[in-house]
């Protein structure tokens, strides 16, 4: 880990033990590096440990992880970029570069693209008092977004989409806007996963 400066090797530090210690990665960028910047940091601090994981060389051994950690950050980032896609396309009118995107990425921004319509005419049911078209941008593609994830990966659990959906609101928006997504997102769930 020569190559890389101290905040990096503090992140580094604090993944690795953290994820020694079964901590939850997406708490910890939530709590431990809870701005942008500490978040943004700690994408190549996963890019090398995983790679110390993948090819162990003199001094990784303490970076040596358990990937199921690593793959809950890298999921982190997923929609964190499907996000930037989506917004950018929405504020340029431009078509968005998917060879740019992971294929998870890549899957989210394809699946809100094509329904956004049937998206948006739910999004503006559930939330009274506010047009789709009216509400701030970030807000109206995490809402998007979470929507999508809701309805076509069953897999994930609900607490984690709206989790998800709250972190990127707060994170990439306004002041309000976590409580207002979450609100929406709430109201949603019914009719998205009637089982829940």
């Amino acid at each position: 880990m020569t190559d890389v400066g101290a905040d990096l090797r503090s992140a580094a530090d604090a993944l690795a033990q953290a994820a020694r210690d079964g901590a939850d990665l997406q708490a910890l960028c939530r709590d431990g590096f809870g701005d942008l910047a500490g978040l943004e940091r700690l994408r190549p601090v996963g890019a090398l440990v995983m790679a110390a994981n993948l090819a162990p060389t003199e001094g990784s051994e303490s970076l040596l992880l358990d990937h199921a950690p690593l793959r809950r950050l890298e999921r982190l980032f997923h929609r964190d970029d499907a996000l930037a896609a989506l917004y950018e396309a929405e504020q340029s009118e431009a078509q968005i570069d998917m060879v740019q995107l992971s294929p998870t990425a890549a899957e989210i921004v394809d699946g809100v693209v094509s329904r956004q319509r049937s998206l948006d005419i739910s999004i503006g049911k559930a939330s009274r008092g506010w047009r789709v078209e009216r509400m701030p941008p970030v807000d109206r593609v995490v809402l998007r977004m979470a929507l999508w994830e809701l309805r076509n990966r069953a897999a994930t659990p609900t607490s984690v989409v709206i989790a998800e959906a709250v972190r990127l609101a707060t994170a990439y928006s306004t002041e309000r806007s976590g409580r207002f997504v979450n609100g929406v997102l709430s109201a949603l769930v019914g009719d998205a996963r009637p089982d829940s």
